[in-house]
């Protein structure tokens, strides 16, 4: 096996990124972050007044799940896109592609509109997300990586916060399409701004679209996706092990080529540094999300937590990641691994501890649990990826930058898929106190497993 790049030099302190000029750049990508960000907090509270309007609600969780279909679609090929016609080009077409999305939704008159319009906002703001990272390590030294990916991710936190709040602002004063106006006014900013204050950040080499892997990739988003939305275990699991078959044709589909690879070659091979990030992006990421998706249910109907209060208990988990994200971010290159292995360790142990406590309570410890989940993302995320760029070869920094994000997308996607099954077959659907707490149990302890095959590949990054 060939040596590894090394991947941790010292970090620039916080005044470099004014000092240097980089500020105007990187507020506009915090601006693309928060569009993205923002926008599904904002959806799930606007939602219910939309469909009260429009009607539609049998198909209200393809809302989600087409928007997490663009995000992936359209992340996979943003080192293609920054490649064929240049960053700031890719980054205006994204956000024109997110405001046109943003305006369909606002203008819907019934629920199919309303799909198309989402399904174009996650191609633009998954598409703004992933060239974020692109242009991160195109643009910004390498040394200010941690700092910067730290803010992305306060901008993350803060936009737990606000989306629900926007959402629901205009929600109730019945105003809820000009939420997505307001949206779309921001992404048609950006787009404005983006020539003034952003750099050109390299070179333009034409690209053939890659029509059979984006297809292969979409057959497998959308069987992950319909297993989570159909959540029986007898056809939920064959349509995710098809899924799965197909993202494995599109990884093998996209290795074979040369020139314009969408994933890194070795994306997902436990055997380097660069695949173990990968991996521990994934597996953490499924491991995780099952709080995010059945916490507000068990929080309401276990112990009575308002739909607003389990609402920001949510939150609290966005915040830490974002608050741990900043203190650690200019920890020195020894102190980096046993941030990042201690925050693998305290995220597979936040998930096994939710488990009972949120079946039997209390209540503060579960919010202190949702807390450590989140610092534990915080401790390792900014670090995992500056370490799996850094391990990529020169012809695939924009690979490796794009696909982290992205390969997140998928972890959501398929650990709300996994979660939906495990859920059903402990008896969700039967609604009553002592099902809801074996949902409550089995829906974290089933995915400890998967959290420890994640901490152990963040142990494997941070080697060395």
């Amino acid at each position: 096996m060939s040596a590894e790049p090394s991947a941790t030099p010292g970090n620039a302190g916080w005044a470099e990124i004014v000092r240097t000029g980089h500020l105007p750049q990187f507020a506009l990508l915090c601006l693309g972050i928060w569009l993205h960000a923002a926008d599904s907090l904002l959806v799930a509270t606007a939602m219910p007044a939309a469909v009260a309007e429009i009607g539609g609600d049998r198909l209200v969780s393809w809302t989600l799940s087409l928007y997490l279909l663009g995000s992936i679609l359209s992340g996979a090929a943003a080192a293609l896109a920054a490649s064929a016609v240049g960053l700031r080009r890719a980054f205006i077409v994204a956000a024109l592609v997110y405001a046109a999305g943003c305006a369909t939704s606002a203008m819907a008159p019934e629920m199919i509109v309303m799909l198309a319009g989402r399904l174009a906002q996650g191609l633009g703001g998954g598409l703004l997300v992933a060239l974020t990272y692109v242009a991160i390590q195109r643009v910004f030294p390498r040394e200010m990586w941690p700092r910067l990916i730290a803010l992305m991710s306060a901008v993350w936190g803060v936009s737990a916060f606000c989306g629900p709040l926007i959402g629901g602002f205009f929600a109730d004063l019945g105003l809820w399409r000009w939420g997505f106006w307001s949206f779309a006014l921001q992404a048609v900013l950006l787009a404005v701004l983006v020539p003034a204050f952003m750099r050109p950040g390299g070179a333009i080499t034409p690209q053939r679209f890659p029509l059979k892997r984006l297809a292969l990739l979409s057959i497998a988003v959308l069987l992950v996706a319909g297993a989570g939305v159909d959540g029986r275990a007898l056809t939920a699991l064959p349509m995710m092990a098809a899924g799965a078959v197909f993202f494995a044709l599109f990884l093998a589909s996209d290795a074979r080529r040369t020139a314009d690879r969408m994933f890194p070659a070795r994306a997902f091979d436990m055997r380097s540094r660069l695949g173990a990030g990968f991996v521990a992006n994934l597996a953490l990421g499924v491991g995780g999300i099952s709080f995010t998706v059945y916490g507000p249910f068990l929080l309401n109907r276990l112990h009575g937590v308002s739909a607003l209060g389990a609402g920001y208990i949510i939150a609290a988990e966005s915040v830490a990641w974002s608050v741990t994200a900043v203190l650690f971010a200019g920890v020195g290159e020894a102190a980096e691994r046993l941030v990042m292995r201690t925050g693998a360790v305290i995220v597979m142990f936040a998930i096994a501890a939710l488990g009972p406590l949120m079946a039997e309570g209390p209540l503060w410890a579960i919010v202190l649990m949702a807390v450590a989940q989140g610092a534990g993302f915080g401790m390792l995320w900014g670090f995992l990826i500056r370490r799996v760029v850094a391990a990529a070869g020169d012809a695939e920094l924009d690979q490796a930058s794009a696909a982290m994000p992205t390969t997140q997308q998928m972890a959501f996607a398929l650990g709300a898929a996994l979660s939906g099954i495990v859920a059903n077959m402990a008896g969700f659907a039967q609604g009553g106190g002592e099902a809801m707490e074996d949902v409550a149990v089995w829906v974290f302890a089933a995915f400890v497993p998967i959290a420890a095959l994640g901490a152990a590949a963040v142990w494997r990054v941070a080697r060395g």
